[in-house]
């Protein structure tokens, strides 16, 4: 080879290694220019979301204290962070960075944060604004007897705006994973996406409030309703039996009461007073339909009122307009808010009834002072009586008792049936409509409901722990677990001391200080039943049923004094569906725990 030709093959060479060299240098320095920009930017962007956080609380407190002015500055400038926010997080280099390996789940976080929050205060913030010095806690109280439902009327489309725009945020506050993403960010969007959900969940029940009061409480016309009083001291899977049954009407904003009866005072009937929808009968029997007392065994607080209602009916003639119910454990809190109340003042059974008394004098207390069910019940009626009358009076703290409501709700202890079907179908988005369980986005939601079956009022003693958990076991795949314990609080010498009445003395065959509890879980629409399996404890064989699109496990148990069981009920998911697992457990005297657990395969796969 000559030597020109082998200058001219090392000069393409070197020429060769000096263009790689260039591109290799031209591709860092646009990673680098990237890294920059997308630095840069994020920071920005931080600086910006964390600067809107205290312009949020001052809304609140401007919409709170009526300064129209300070709400609609505050609005403005928590919008100009937001989309200043958004702006930096949505480019196309940062959707371009949004794709490295590292980077990008820490990019996608913060960039979907920023959505989250512009797509809010763009849509949202100007309607809340707009109901400072118009709504407030104030707006409930009750004046010259009655609610003015005006300022509900007023505030709905606001309202149904702001729940709009919440709603649309919080779904892409969903949609951000923090798989990937480094532990302080992590922790600031699980912190974010939780406080969104929580004023998400406000909205709504406000906006649902603002649409449903106003009729319900007469505001075209009069309505009347039956106020079921349950006792939890004998379970029924909406919370207790019926003890007491309150006639009221609603006309205008003014509730009055009309009249009051016990629940043991309707029924049996000798066949359930309207047709059993569902399996109702196999699960739960006829007497769900025979007794008033009974009418609350099924979940489905839609069936239990419309028996309760026909109930009334073939007694007074009358037809009511819907159907409420609650517990002494929901008096509890409305007693925080009133204040104490007597019961029969001027009478040896007269009573002072406070918050921190009144579920042990109505579930435990009175059937050691009264000898004879006539005497509990009257005094049961008179109880509820003299509370309802203290509301209708306004006799209350406005802002104690919206948070009063606000617990009773999520604790399951209020339900509501309406006989429109409008209000019904807003109602059926809520947990006010009762069971069966359902589920929030990206949750599997289970129901777990007791009903006593000792004939008495055992429930009083009875304590709860459920355990949730989602295994994935290689022979079955993923699965959901309810684990459900009970235990018989009672030590034998205390059930010795037992009156009849509490204890049931033996009348249905149950034995002096034992508790007799039907368990029905349910599971949600997009999971089959698979399996049960006994831990410990004596339990009946479990048996299996279907109840619409719910796949029901359903077995019986008895604890003597002391003695506890736990049965773990296995669901398959259906194909393609999943979510993290939650429950809604029957509303107890005592305090139900609910947690979640590790499960290992061999103690949930027979």
């Amino acid at each position: 080879m000559s030597s020109a030709a082998a200058d001219r093959r090392a000069r393409r060479s070197h020429d060769g290694r000096a263009w790689v060299w260039w591109l290799i240098a031209a591709v860092l320095l646009i990673i680098v220019a990237i890294t920059a920009w997308v630095g840069v930017r994020g920071m920005l962007a931080a600086k910006e979301l964390r600067q809107a956080l205290p312009v949020a609380s001052t809304i609140q407190s401007a919409v709170i204290g009526g300064d129209s002015a300070g709400a609609a500055a505050g609005v403005a400038q928590l919008r100009d962070h937001a989309d200043r926010a958004h702006a930096l997080t949505s480019d196309p280099v940062w959707r371009l960075a949004e794709k490295a390996p590292w980077a990008g789940p820490n990019l996608r976080a913060l960039s979907g944060v920023s959505a989250s929050a512009a797509a809010i205060a763009d849509n949202g913030l100007d309607a809340v604004a707009s109901l400072s010095g118009k709504l407030s806690a104030d707006t409930f109280r009750v004046k010259g007897g009655a609610i003015d439902v005006a300022p509900l009327v007023a505030a709905a489309p606001a309202l149904a705006k702001a729940d709009a725009a919440m709603e649309s945020g919080a779904r892409i506050s969903r949609s951000v994973s923090t798989r990937g993403v480094i532990a302080p960010l992590a922790g600031a969007v699980a912190d974010y996406k939780s406080k969104i959900a929580e004023v998400s969940t406000f909205t709504d029940a406000a906006s649902k409030a603002a649409t449903l009061l106003p009729g319900m409480l007469g505001d075209s016309g009069p309505r009347t309703y039956l106020v079921l009083v349950l006792n939890n001291a004998e379970l029924r899977s909406s919370g207790g039996i019926p003890g007491s049954v309150v006639h009221v009407t609603a006309d205008h904003g003014r509730v009055t009461f009309d009249g009051q009866y016990s629940g043991g005072s309707f029924g049996p009937y000798d066949s359930p007073i309207t047709k059993l929808t569902g399996p109702t009968n196999e699960l739960f029997g006829e007497i769900t339909g025979e007794y008033m007392q009974d009418v609350t065994l099924t979940p489905r607080f839609d069936q239990s009122a419309k028996l309760a209602a026909a109930m009334w009916q073939q007694r007074f003639g009358q037809q009511v307009s819907g159907v409420v119910s609650l517990d002494p454990v929901a008096l509890k809190y409305i007693l925080k808010a009133t204040g104490p109340v007597t019961v029969a003042p001027g009478t040896p059974a007269a009573t002072e009834l406070t918050a921190q008394n009144v579920v042990r004098s109505l579930l435990s207390d009175v059937y050691s002072r009264f000898s004879q069910p006539q005497q509990q019940d009257a005094f049961f009626d008179a109880a509820s009586a003299s509370i309802f009358a203290k509301l209708a009076e306004g006799k209350f703290a406005p802002q104690t008792m919206l948070g009063a409501f606000a617990r009773i709700g999520d604790e399951h202890r209020l339900n509501v049936w309406s006989s429109e079907p409008k209000e019904r179908a807003t109602l059926a988005e809520t947990t006010l409509s009762g069971g069966p369980a359902k589920s929030g986005p990206g949750e599997q939601r289970f129901g777990v409901y007791l009903a006593d079956g000792t004939g008495s009022k055992m429930d009083y003693y009875l304590h709860t722990k459920v355990a949730l958990g989602q295994p994935v076991c290689s022979t079955v795949g993923p699965l959901y677990v309810l684990q459900v314990t009970l235990t018989n609080g009672l030590t034998a010498q205390q059930a010795a001391k037992l009156p009849a009445y509490v204890s049931g003395d033996g009348t249905y065959g149950v034995s002096v200080g034992t508790i007799r509890t039907q368990v029905s879980t349910y599971g949600s629409p997009d999971v089959e039943f698979g399996n049960a399996v006994t831990a410990t404890g004596a339990a009946e064989p479990v048996k299996f049923v279907k109840d619409g699109d719910r796949s029901v496990a359903q077995y019986v148990v008895d604890l003597k004094p002391g003695q506890s069981s736990t049965v773990r009920l296995v669901y398959n998911p259906k194909k393609g569906k999943s979510g993290r697992i939650a429950a809604d457990i029957t509303p107890q005297i005592n305090p139900v725990s609910v947690t979640k657990r590790t499960f290992a395969c061999d103690e949930v796969v027979k």
